[in-house]
Parts: structure tokens; sequence; C-alpha cells
């Protein structure tokens, strides 16, 4: 890709725009409304029942997507906001993306609601150099109204990048074929891991063998896993760095159910959270046009929770995350008195495939048309291996995950998120939550919730969401 050369500019010209209007007397260019609320929530997975029915209001963290532009562009934004824009595009910080979502909602969107908005420049930041790249982070903070009565606050940061020159990756080393093993890489290719069984004693053999170590026997056939094992033992790569590889990263020895071993990547998981014991399952991953291979992904600490297995409506992944609010089935907590809900208290894992699917209908729910978020292509062109998640559909999924595990009476107070590491389509995020505070009013009771979402690469989004249990409600 190319590669643009960037200036430095005067850290006083950025900081001359802080407090100046970035959009002034924003109007949302549709009411809300329901179809828009259904497109989020068949993106999301979001089946709580107040946002469909006679009277349904739209889920609280889709408010942003109310003042979006769409792709015929924004409207309504200011010239200090158009000409700061221009300054860093000018100077060679042409790539974009989200960082931090600040939300708090004052009052429930209802189809008919004519949402207006108005937006200032907070902060502009001298100039950070991050893994990205190197560039300015620049804040905005809305406030958004319906029927002219203050909705909710919006607080935004992105980062305003020249993407950092990144070395082609070489190949990943390939595997040596020989007369011995071809059956065992012909059965990958099919995606089938296929073990050796000895036909004089059946003792099952891996890696494959022209003969068995038990008797002798040099006849044998195959049979194919399950494909769920354990991490028998680890180790974490650091050095030597290798050319097609990402150090750091575990490399596991995984003890398959039928109680052979084979050496391949952990992945699913940050490589410093791989555990001696890890339940495993087998995945086929593409390396190249050229490779396959079979990876093990680590399962969460309970199964996945599923709405039953029926898939979204339009013909969308499947939904999960709907399940019972709390381990064991019981209610997380009771309006009006805390009832189990305690400081330190862990909420149940959930499980998210990215596939493509999600991450486009995200993006278009929210009507988010940066092509990074769509087209692989143009985000390789941007310095991206492929389309990555936007902001908004995972504040979309850390809202639901809460109101999930809180039941149909919650409201979302606040939601306040930070991205890291992106997610890509083939990864699994894990959003795990840990109720930090709790305080009991008239307006029931109070959770402040810390929530962490993992994928293969590291932590994705980290933040805390204030959620509410009215009197007498229960999760």
């Amino acid at each position: 890709m190319a590669y643009n050369a960037v200036r430095d500019i005067p850290y006083d010209d950025l900081k001359a725009f802080e407090g100046r209007a970035a959009a002034e007397a924003g109007i949302g260019k549709d009411l809300v409304n329901e179809p828009m609320i259904r497109h989020w929530c068949e993106a999301m997975g979001d089946t709580r029942p107040a946002y469909a029915g006679a009277d349904p209001i739209a889920p609280p963290t889709m408010m942003q997507a109310w003042t979006m532009g769409g792709l015929s562009g924004h409207e309504g934004r200011s010239d200090a906001y158009d000409e700061l824009f221009a300054l860093l595009d000018g100077a060679g910080y042409t790539s974009v993306v989200a960082t931090d979502c600040e939300q708090e909602y004052v009052r429930a969107l209802r189809p008919g609601d004519e949402i207006t908005f108005d937006a200032v420049i907070e902060s502009v930041s001298e100039r950070k150099t991050t893994k990205l790249g190197t560039g300015h982070f620049v804040t905005t903070r809305m406030d958004i109204r319906a029927g002219g009565e203050l909705a909710g606050t919006h607080r935004f940061r992105i980062l305003k990048y020249a993407p950092a020159r990144r070395e082609p990756k070489g190949k990943r080393p390939r595997p040596v074929i020989n007369r011995d093993n071809a059956g065992f890489w012909e059965g990958v290719a099919a995606h089938r891991l296929l073990i050796q069984r000895c036909g004089g004693c059946g003792e099952l053999r891996f890696p494959w063998l022209p003969g068995c170590n038990a008797c002798g026997s040099p006849e044998w056939d195959t049979i194919e896993a399950s494909g769920e094992g354990t991490v028998h033992s680890y180790v974490v790569m650091h050095h030597p760095p290798f050319p097609a590889f990402d150090p750091p990263y575990a490399v596991g020895l995984i003890e398959l159910a039928e109680g052979v071993r084979i050496v391949s990547n952990v992945i699913g998981v940050p490589y410093d959270k791989v555990r001696v014991g890890m339940p495993v399952r087998l995945e086929f991953q593409t390396v190249d046009e050229e490779l396959e291979l079979p990876l093990f992904r680590a399962l969460g600490s309970g199964p996945p929770f599923t709405n039953g297995g029926e898939p979204l409506a339009g013909g969308g992944e499947q939904s999960v995350g709907a399940g019972d609010p709390c381990a064991g089935g019981g209610a997380l907590a009771e309006g009006g008195s805390g009832g189990s809900l305690r400081v330190g208290e862990e909420l149940p894992a959930l499980e998210i495939p990215i596939t493509r699917t999600l991450i486009v209908a995200g993006a278009i729910a929210s009507r988010d048309y940066q092509d990074v978020h769509h087209d692989a292509e143009l985000a390789k062109a941007k310095g991206s291996p492929d389309i990555f998640m936007n902001i908004l559909t995972t504040n979309g999924l850390v809202g639901r995950y809460i109101t999930d595990r809180f039941g149909p009476t919650a409201v979302l107070r606040k939601v306040a998120i930070r991205l890291g590491a992106p997610n890509y389509p083939g990864d699994t995020m894990v959003l795990s939550g840990t109720v930090e505070a709790v305080d009991t009013g008239l307006d029931g009771v109070t959770a402040t919730v810390k929530v962490v979402g993992t994928n293969g690469i590291g932590k994705h989004v980290t933040g805390t969401v204030t959620v509410t249990l009215p009197p007498g409600g229960t999760a």
C-alpha cells in the first residue's frame, strides 16, 4: 500500500479548535422508527421485548445511529469541524478509527421522535504514536434531544492517523508431506482430523507412523477425531521472530478426546490466558491459498448461550446470548433490595462469533459506511488485514450483554467503552462482566458493571455499564 508523508502540525493550531462547535442544530435524517430498530436488533441478536410490540422503545445504545449521516454523508457539521479535519488530512493523517465511546441515557427514544443535536470539539491531542500509526486523538461531545427534550449525551473519541508502515509477511512454513503422512494432510484438506488405528492391536497413534509402536503391525486404518480436547501443556513463543508469525502466541500440546496428542496453536483467547486443562475445540483455518491447518479454539468458562438455534431474520448469522440471566437460572438481582447482586459477582460469559455478516450488518444498522467495515480491499489499502467491527456495533453488543443478563425490566443508564484489539472476521469475542458497585435508591437497585470483551488477539473492548433495576423488578 502507499504511505503518505506526514508533517507536524503546531499543537497550538490544533488546540485552537477546542471548545468550538462541531455541529449546530443538527437534525436526524429520519424520525425514530420501527424498521431501523428492527434492523439494529436483528444485527445485534437482541431479542429484548421492550424493543418490539405495540409500544416499542429504541435500544439506548442505538442513540448515535439516529445522528449518523448514512451513505450520503453528514449534514450540519460546522466549519470548525471541517477545517480541523482538512488540516489533519492535509498533514497526512488521512485514516480514521473510533477508539472511545461514552453514552449517558436520560430518556427512552420512541418511534416518531425527532432527533436534534449539537456537538462541541472537546479536545485534540498532541501527536501520538500507536500500533496503528501516528496521529491525533479528537474528542467530541454531543447533546442529543428528542422533541426538544434532552435524551442523552454522547462523547466520542477518534484517532486521525497515518498508517504505520508494515513489512509484508512471509509465507508460513510448509509441512513436509511424504507417503507416511499424506493421508493426514488429505484429511485436513477435507476438514477431517484423522487418527491412525493399528490393524493388529487397535492402538490409536499420532503423529502418523508407518508401523505400530505397540505391536509392530504395519496394518492400519483411520478414525476421525471428534475435535474436542484439552490443553495438556503449552508454551508462549516470543523469540525468535519469524516473518510469517506475530509473536507472542501460544503453542499447545492438545490432548484429544480420543487419547492422543497433537501440537498446534491455541486461538480464541489472548496468549496469556491459555491454561493447562483448558477445553478447546478443533477449527480448520485457511492460512493462504495453498495451506490449511488444524487449530484449536479455546472455549469459554461455560457453554455459549443461544436463543434456541433460531437464525436471525433476513438470513443472518445465528444469534447467541439470549440465555438465562445468570448461572443456575436464578435471578441476578431484585429491585429495591439488591437481592443476590453482590460487589465482585461475575456475570456469565457470552461468546459471539465474529462473522463478516455480523460486521457488515452492524455497520449498516448503525448507518456507518466507513469502507473499513464493508470492503476488504479498501480496508487492506488503509493498513488493516481485513474489515473490522465498528464501535457502534461493539457498543450495541455490550448493551445487549448487560440487558440479557439483568432481565427485561433493566434500564441502561450509561455505557462507556474503549476499543483495543480489532474484531476481525473468523474470530470469537467473549464478553464477561464483574459487578463493581451496587447502590439502592428510590428508583431501584443501580449496579456498575465492568465489562471486558476478548478475542484471539487480546482485549477488544473494556468499559463500564451502569444499569438500574426498578423497585420490584427482577432480572
